[in-house]
């Protein structure tokens, strides 16, 4: 096991996160029902809240926690592959791009140190769920569809009426 990759790694996720707030933030312009802004506010959220989580261990291990321009055109070109999708259209699309980041996260999570072992499983776990409420919601089960990513919050959103 090697610091520098498991430092590598730290660096993807976290930049990970950060293009997930603005993508997820940027989809509530192209969702308008009450039920989609909801729900994508949550996966904005889960995004927040797991940048905040990460941001101790990327910070004890050097990274840097500013946007890099790298992932930041990564996350621009993600957007610009959903534009005009429809709600199921987005939830296929996004099912396809997380599953390599559940891969990822995982072999991070194999080389993590002991003591770092916890926040990176979390991240796998993190990014299993966004593959799961995709699942869901193409499956029909919209209702309870973000259950998982709720269990991750420590600020859960009260959905609108």
């Amino acid at each position: 096991m090697s610091l520098a990759e498991f430092k590598k790694g730290l660096l993807e996720e976290y930049q990970g996160e950060l293009i997930g707030e603005v993508f997820f933030s940027e989809l509530t312009k192209q969702f308008e029902s009450p039920q989609h802004q909801y729900k994508l506010a949550t996966l904005l959220q889960l995004e927040t809240e797991t940048a905040a989580r990460l941001r101790p261990t990327a910070l004890e291990f050097g990274v840097d926690l500013s946007y890099l321009d790298e992932y930041r055109e990564m996350g621009e070109e993600f957007l610009k592959s959903c534009e005009g999708m429809d709600w199921n259209g987005l939830m296929t699309h996004l099912e396809t791009v997380v599953e390599p980041y559940v891969k990822r996260y995982s072999e991070i999570a194999e080389i993590a140190p002991p003591e770092y072992k916890d926040v990176a499983d979390s991240m796998v776990v993190h990014e299993a769920s966004i593959r799961t409420f995709a699942r869901l919601e193409l499956s029909g089960d919209t209702e309870h569809s973000l259950d998982v990513v709720i269990k991750q919050l420590k600020f859960p959103l009260k959905r609108r009426s």
